[in-house]
């Protein structure tokens, strides 16, 4: 029996389904506090990708009208809507859980503080902070009218600061700062007593120090509020005969960084000229998503929230299970060449694996290795085996994937290492 396509759920809309399922750990008690904390980034780094890649499409293909339609199966722009009804909703529920989150650190004594929430050896502290760390770092510009803010990156978030001149008569002045949150923490612990732990975002740390940034103006006031920009990530591969797959990809993960804005998180209590800046300098259109929040944005980084040293807010780490048929100190080759053996993940060490390679590097016998790469560590022991035994003189062929989304650069990167190290480098399969 055939079912109607209108009797099936947009891919998008199930999916939303289940990110919604991941908050509800960050609001389920009988999860460990941190624990509960890091589920809330990871709703959160979902999402993210969520409007780079399948609403970016959605965007796209509603532009294409009824073929969009066909090519869908269902109406992108209709999805679009319905995408951000449930975001919306979401995101309410979102800020309860944080609430009360923070509630429920402060009863254990764990206090995030804001920048006027300190004592005098916090406020000692966050101004040497501001100064040591932040001030040599931190460059605003200027919003004017010829000025183009298409180039604000999509995994960052920034400061859109009003500066009140000191005669109200004046016109107030615009600008947009960057928070480096790729160079520092996201999170500061602060001097405490008493048994109190107490943190701070990084965010307060630079709104306590705006009007040392900006003493060479005259102003009444300066404001800051958080926004956050996501991009269309989808990559467009031209198919030019006369670049290499390396050359076409490269090219395309520069055009990335200056894609169409998809979404707009903005401070709810932004004053209303400033966002209406942002608004026309982005060139947000009606099914972009502008979505008002609170105070703090790409609280992805509550995955890294720092860890108080309290165990009972922790999971119990599981400690991988040694495997009955490797030995410390053996050649795993060689109980290989007795019987097949099957890793698993992440129950077995991934070290046994490891082991193989650096021991396949090092071993006479070996001549070759083969090998598909897809995602590797930042620090990868995997790339630095596979050189050593290019260095030992095997004969190493790594296909690697270069299109792994949101790893691409990282790949290409890998991808020249082992090619300079002198591995023959396959550079997947275009498409």
């Amino acid at each position: 029996m055939s079912i109607p396509l209108n009797s099936y759920l947009p891919k998008e809309i199930s999916w939303l389904s289940f990110n919604e399922r991941v908050l509800q750990e960050a609001d389920n008690k009988d999860v460990p506090l941190i624990e509960r904390i890091k589920y809330l980034g990871i709703y959160s780094n979902n999402l993210d990708e969520f409007f780079r890649v399948r609403v970016a499409t959605l965007k796209r293909l509603a532009g294409f009208a009824e073929k969009g339609i066909e090519i869908l199966g269902y109406s992108p722009a209709d999805t679009l809507k319905e995408i951000n009804r449930i975001v919306l909703r979401q995101r309410s529920y979102y800020e309860d859980i944080y609430t009360r989150l923070i509630n429920d650190l402060a009863s254990e004594n764990i206090l995030i503080r804001n920048e006027h929430q300190l004592d005098s050896r916090q406020q000692e502290f966050v101004n040497n902070y501001f100064n040591d760390k932040l001030k040599p770092i931190l460059m605003p510009f200027f919003i004017r009218k010829e000025t183009k803010i298409t180039s604000l990156k999509d995994d960052a978030v920034y400061f859109a600061i009003t500066i009140f001149h000191e005669k109200e008569t004046k016109k107030n002045r615009y600008a947009l700062m960057e928070l480096p949150t790729n160079r520092l923490p996201r999170f500061i612990k602060l001097p405490s007593q008493n048994g109190e732990i107490s943190y701070i975002f990084l965010d307060d740390i630079i709104r306590s120090g705006l009007r040392e940034l900006f003493f060479i103006l005259k102003f009444r006031e300066i404001k800051a509020h958080t926004i956050k920009v996501t991009k269309d990530a989808e990559l467009d591969i031209v198919d030019d005969i006369s670049e290499s797959y390396l050359e076409k990809l490269s090219r395309s993960l520069l055009q990335r960084k200056t894609g169409s804005p998809v979404r707009c998180i903005y401070d709810r209590d932004m004053p209303g000229d400033m966002l209406d800046i942002i608004i026309e300098k982005l060139k947000f259109v009606k099914q972009d998503a502008l979505i008002a929040g609170g105070r703090y944005h790409n609280l992805k980084d509550f995955i890294c929230f720092p860890d108080p040293g309290i165990e009972k807010f922790r999971f119990e780490p599981f400690p991988p299970i040694k495997h009955k048929d490797i030995d410390r100190g053996c050649s795993i080759l060689s109980r290989i060449r007795e019987k097949d053996i099957l890793l698993f993940f992440p129950y077995h060490s991934f070290d046994n694996f490891i082991d193989l390679l650096r021991e396949a590097s090092i071993d006479p016998a070996v001549k070759d290795i083969k090998i598909t790469l897809y995602r590797v560590g930042k620090n990868s022991s995997v790339v630095n085996a596979l050189a050593n035994a290019v260095k030992n003189g095997k004969n190493v062929t790594v296909v690697i994937e270069l299109q792994a989304r949101f790893d691409e650069e990282a790949n290409i990167a890998w991808s020249n290492r082992l090619h300079e190290e002198g591995a023959k480098v396959i550079q997947g399969v275009p498409g």
